[in-house]
């Protein structure tokens, strides 16, 4: 079992760190180099994908081990 935790955390390290090079590096450095001129439009809706991300992922992190403790005292 702790092979496979090891396993999964090593997954979860490396698309952490994809994502964010994706999301917060790559996508906006490619715009700012293109000379692409940010409307408020687009910063606000840039804006609240990022913070339904954020509260997404929060609820998820926060919810799931509940869950799955829950679901182990079932099985018991």
């Amino acid at each position: 079992m702790k092979e496979q935790l090891d396993k999964d955390a090593k997954l979860c390290v490396r698309w952490a760190i994809g994502l964010t090079a994706v999301f917060i590096i790559i996508f906006p450095g490619i715009m700012f180099i293109t000379g692409y001129e940010y409307s408020l439009s687009f910063f606000k809706g840039w804006t609240y994908v990022s913070l339904g991300w954020l509260f997404i992922a929060g609820l998820f992190i926060a919810i799931r081990p509940i869950v799955e403790m829950i679901n182990e005292g079932k099985e018991s």
